[in-house]
């Protein structure tokens, strides 16, 4: 009787916690249905958006992992793509690399060593080949644009040293911002990088990266400390953050950024902690922004 009434004890309680688990599972899929949902709806209610990757079947390139991510690029034979040096995580066979000094000055002063890495499909193997970039920087995040789309219109301005990689016509430059209040107090310094071309440009950046396309006229108003890349056309301007009080107290300090799209829409890709700020919080030993 003592086995028998043991076996039917031990059925009992196992059955229950399998429904335990089961409802477990149940509601926890719900949940991130619902922690996926939501936030999204309010992003995009707000104009902003994730940066999306193209679901078109011609796409030749992917990005992998939420830190510290990879770009995977397919290379046809004889095509070519490039990057920072140190950014190489892999090539398939067939694919060579060598460096080039093309630009090295206006490199150097856009914040980018003065070589670029080339990556080319020999064509020894016959077939595609791929080659795999990570950021240099810590935690680091791949953002791709397209610098062919109407936002962007071919010339895209960005902090120094964000350019990762690119894949077809892209070349780094630079943009001198000549006004005094801007270049020391709007975020994007003196010297800027100014990418042109009509190809794909990686960008390499930290935190939370959004964006969003201003309509013409549209302005908005970002802390300094993060701005990472908006299109030619779209104006940088500064303005106070308030009073007295809220200059010296309110954490943002004595001006924010604006950005207004002119006369088309426009591209702008903030952060939310730039790799400056996110160094210096691990030196200083905080986890907080400022």
């Amino acid at each position: 009787l003592s086995h028998s009434l043991l076996h039917h004890i031990t059925h009992i309680i196992t059955q229950r916690n399998y429904s335990s688990k089961q409802a477990k599972m149940a509601s926890s899929h719900a949940y991130d249905k619902v922690e996926d949902k939501e936030p999204e709806i309010v992003l995009e209610a707000s104009g902003w958006g994730h940066v999306k990757i193209p679901e078109d079947p011609d796409t030749k390139f992917a990005i992998t992992g939420h830190e510290s991510q990879v770009v995977s690029i397919a290379l046809d034979v004889g095509e070519t793509c490039k990057g920072e040096p140190g950014t190489m995580m892999f090539l398939t066979p067939g694919v060579e690399q060598n460096a080039s000094c093309d630009g090295c000055c206006e490199r150097c002063l856009s914040g980018e060593d003065c070589c670029v890495m080339n990556f080319t499909n020999n064509g020894s193997t016959g077939q595609r080949g791929y080659a795999a970039l990570t950021p240099n920087e810590v935690l680091g995040k791949v953002i791709p644009v397209d610098m062919s789309s109407p936002e962007v219109g071919g010339t895209l301005i960005a902090q120094q040293g964000t350019f990762m990689g690119s894949s077809g016509d892209v070349n780094v430059g630079i943009s001198v911002d000549c006004n005094f209040m801007r270049c020391c107090c709007g975020g994007a310094g003196l010297v800027r990088q100014k990418v042109t071309g009509n190809g794909l440009l990686l960008l390499g950046a930290t935190g939370t990266i959004v964006q969003k396309i201003l309509q013409p006229d549209e302005t908005i108003i970002v802390d300094t400390n993060c701005v990472l890349a908006f299109a030619e056309h779209v104006k940088l301007d500064i303005r106070r953050t308030g009073g007295i009080v809220g200059m010296f107290g309110g954490g943002e300090g004595i001006f924010n950024t604006t950005l207004r799209a002119r006369e088309k829409p426009g591209l702008v890709i903030i952060q939310s902690m730039n790799q400056t700020v996110f160094l210096e919080a691990l030196a200083a030993d905080k986890i907080y922004r400022r």
